[in-house]
């Protein structure tokens, strides 16, 4: 299987001997925290060196400094031979050095080749040429077209890990790699790292899976409290000795002792249950039972727990207490059920908020009355969660996302413990936590239960089930085959499912279903471009039916100039969108242009009119730069500074021209405005423009890594996607959009007029959204937004002309424009469910 994806080695690749990873003092502070302390580690050629400690020990910072993505305050990182001057991931990967994150480096909109390619491009590689039996040679169930959105986890992190692999790196960085794994996947992965390693690969391989650390590793780090406690040569570790080692003490390992919960009346009863991809299946959790989910990856466990409390549910029924859960979510809360999603980052946290407010979120009218909130009763509350769970933290006033993964998931927990419900769903209660807190979360399930109340779980550690729970339900393709009573072992759980479940069906999310085909259909960035088209001919055509005038020679010129300044700023704003940022000021931009235009466009000859567009570019691109380092060097949020922006050149303008006055010259006006037939040159080159710019936007490396800025910016920085520079281009070009289009207005009103396009903002966005593009980023092409600027010239050229008034137009602008981006968002929320 290696020797078959050759032609992506470097040719330049060093002998294995001078290869590996070599970490010298390092130490990386943050605000309060020393999270690694002149740490100093080596990972050599052709050996798995495991890293080990607690959550919030220092691996993950150690991970990112290693791989560039983090600086650090003193050390030094050498990559083979060569030493990791500046904190840059693209350089990292350069040298030979690939990660592959616990969280991934992924963009989920895109497909998989697509992440593939971009991987290569962004080291200026060509990609593989055949992506599709590149997989089959990994064994990885997808096709290269399957958007990344419609894997399941498992299925992401293994390309993730293989997309690492492909590069054939010198020094590959493993973050918690089957953290979200079943077992048959595990063990492929298992394979795959002895593969690389006997390649002579240096392996880091970070994992608080310890029987995995046993199998794999050929030596053992131990980092706490960011300081490292001592590496071990290979030995006969046993579990107990590794976490002693991680800890500074002895733990008991052991499962908390429960009693034997007798049957009764069942707390929840699920009945013909159907959902996404499962079904029908009927179930029933009694009070103080620990019920578990077992099966492989992907095989509709997580859809299950989805539909219970409402999320995707077509059929049967669920009770509590028997009474039904109806309602989605908020439902199943108010009756009494606490659901915990396995997807932590996206699903169970809000990054911004502080511990506290994460923690207590569910709790209502215990906070405060009338929906407000004491803090000294959220302290209170809260307090004794982190004293039950162990989580560590500064105060309860620290924002989440300063806290490990592990520390992360208890915050999540907690919420059940201080609300005390009815039913508690978990999925994935230990994903990616260290030994000793999972301990901490297998004694809040025990004592949850404990109480009289039900707990549901789904694992993919079927150890973890043998553990913890009073029976096991074992799902295969989307439906309940098995049920484990009384006393069984995790050997019993997997055999139950592994003989049964096909190649991990979920993966890939039945993207073959028809909805999902008509959906994804619909999603795609062309049929922005078709529908536009459509709505122009359909108007033209009425338009033309009430007015003989409308294709006359002299309208559709009028129509086709009055489209150039809106034309040239949507092209211009569409780029800014697509990165995932936005531009008020270019209404102001464009006014300024006009101003300008008034001083150094008044006089008439070529040489005089180039060098005023050129004075105009150079001010438009100043714009443009100021707004890109107050939003990405200071951090601005894009809406306030561009505000601020529009502010400044507003004023400016009025200060330049206070009354409306200075012509523009009439050769310039004439040489604009000139064109083959009806149709000026401006608007032949906007639409040039905007057709190259989609070709380079969809079929090339740079246009991809654009696109990926958009759609996920934290994900292709750490690919080597140099993101702030993406987001300032940004900017620069949204501005000499802005200006290129005040230039056309210019000629056309012939005065320099302080707030002549102040009002082309509204009008700018409307076409970029009518065009497909987001304010979230990544979507929209250049045709679809000059094609959305033509269509509203076209309606208020028709509205004049069917004598339409312009409160009736505004409507129509409106309804439009919610009905085309509805009907985008829909399909794209559809292509993926």
């Amino acid at each position: 299987m290696i020797e078959s994806y050759q032609e992506t080695a470097r040719a330049d690749s060093p002998p294995v001997s001078s290869r590996g990873l070599r970490l010298t003092g390092i130490t990386k502070t943050y605000p309060g925290v020393v999270a690694v302390n002149n740490v100093s580690f080596e990972c050599r050629p052709g050996e798995v060196h495991a890293l080990v400690g607690e959550n919030g020990s220092g691996k993950s910072t150690l991970i990112k400094v290693a791989a560039g993505l983090v600086p650090q305050d003193s050390g030094t990182v050498q990559v083979g031979a060569k030493t990791l001057s500046r904190s840059d991931p693209r350089y990292a990967r350069r040298l030979g050095l690939m990660t592959a994150y616990q969280d991934t480096s992924l963009v989920h909109d895109l497909t998989v080749a697509e992440n593939i390619e971009m991987s290569f491009h962004c080291l200026g590689q060509e990609a593989p040429r055949n992506i599709k039996k590149l997989l089959a040679e990994f064994d990885l169930p997808f096709s290269p077209k399957d958007l990344l959105v419609a894997l399941g986890p498992g299925g992401r992190q293994m390309l993730e890990v293989v997309r690492a692999m492909i590069h054939r790196p010198h020094v590959l960085l493993v973050d918690e790699p089957t953290a979200v794994l079943d077992l048959a996947s595990a063990d492929q992965l298992e394979t795959l790292i002895s593969n690389i390693r006997g390649e002579g690969c240096a392996v880091v391989y970070v994992s608080h899976r310890l029987d995995e650390v046993r199998r794999l590793a050929d030596r053992l780090t131990v980092i706490r409290d960011g300081v490292i406690q001592g590496t071990h040569e290979r030995m006969d570790w046993d579990v107990e000795t590794i976490v002693e080692l991680m800890v500074g003490a002895p733990i008991d390992l052991e499962f908390p002792d429960r009693r034997p919960q007798t049957t009764g009346d069942p707390l929840l009863e699920v009945k013909e249950l159907r959902g996404s991809t499962v079904g029908p299946i009927s179930l029933h959790v009694g009070p103080g039972e620990v019920v578990g989910i077992a099966g492989a990856e992907g095989n509709g466990q997580r859809h299950l727990l989805r539909a219970i409390i409402g999320v995707d549910r077509k059929s049967g029924s669920v009770e509590l207490n028997g009474k039904p859960v109806t309602g989605g979510p908020p439902g199943a809360l108010r009756a009494g059920i606490s659901f915990q999603s396995g997807d932590r980052v996206a699903e169970s946290v809000f990054p911004a908020m502080s511990i506290g407010a994460n923690g207590t979120m569910q709790l209502g009218t215990e906070l405060g009355p009338l929906a407000t909130i004491r803090p000294k009763r959220m302290i209170q509350k809260f307090g004794q969660a982190v004293r039950e769970l162990g989580i560590v933290s500064a105060s309860a006033y620290q924002p989440i996302s300063a806290l490990s993964g592990g520390n992360q998931q208890k915050v999540v927990l907690s919420r059940a413990s201080m609300q005390r419900p009815e039913l508690l769903i978990i999925d994935e209660p230990t994903q990616g936590v260290d030994a000793k807190a999972r301990l901490d979360i297998y004694r809040l399930v025990a004592d949850t239960a404990a109480s009289g109340v039900g707990v549901l779980v789904n694992s993919s550690d079927s150890f973890e089930l043998a553990g913890l729970c009073d029976r096991v339900y074992v799902m295969s393709e989307g439906a309940v085959i098995d049920e484990l009573t009384g006393t069984f072992t995790e050997a019993e759980i997997v055999r139950r499912f592994v003989s049964t479940t096909g190649k991990r069906e979920d993966v890939i999310e039945a993207a073959s279903r028809p909805g999902r085909r008509i959906a994804s259909a619909l999603a795609s960035p062309r049929v922005p471009v078709v529908v536009l088209l459509v709505l122009m001919l359909l108007l033209g055509a009425y338009a033309t039916s009430k007015s003989p005038v409308f294709l006359q020679g002299f309208n559709l010129n009028n129509l086709f100039l009055s489209a150039l300044p809106l034309l040239w700023v949507v092209i211009g704003q569409q780029f800014a969108l697509l990165v995932g940022e936005l531009d008020i000021s270019i209404g102001a931009s464009m006014t300024l242009s006009v101003v300008l235009a008034s001083f150094v466009l008044a006089s008439n000859g070529v040489g005089s009119s180039l060098l005023g567009v050129v004075v105009i570019l150079l001010v438009a691109l100043v714009v443009g730069l100021f707004n890109a380092l107050v939003t990405q060097v200071f951090g601005v949020t894009p809406l306030v500074a561009t505000i601020g922006t529009l502010g400044i050149v507003s004023g400016i303008c009025v200060l330049l021209r206070p009354e409306p006055s200075g012509a523009i010259g009439s050769d310039l006006s004439a040489a604009l405005s000139a064109g083959v037939g009806n149709v000026p040159y401006g608007f032949i080159v906007a639409l040039l423009v905007a057709g190259g710019m989609d070709f380079w936007l969809f079929r090339t490396g740079g246009g991809l890594a654009t696109r990926a800025v958009g759609l996920e910016s934290k994900a292709s920085e750490r690919v080597g996607v140099r993101v702030k520079w993406v987001k300032m281009a940004g900017y620069v070009i949204a501005a000499v959009g802005a200006a290129i289009g005040g230039v056309f207005l210019a000629v056309q009103v012939g005065v320099g007029s302080n707030d002549v396009a102040l009002s082309l903002s509204l009008p700018a966005f409307t076409a970029c959204f009518l065009g497909g593009a987001t304010l979230t980023g990544g979507r929209g092409t250049f045709i679809g937004a000059a094609l959305g600027a033509t269509f509203l010239t076209l309606i208020g050229n028709a509205a004049q002309l069917i004598n339409l008034s312009y409160s009736w137009t505004q409507v129509m602008y409106g309804v439009i424009l919610l009905v085309a981006v509805t009907v985008y968002s829909i399909a794209a929320r559809r292509a993926v469910a």
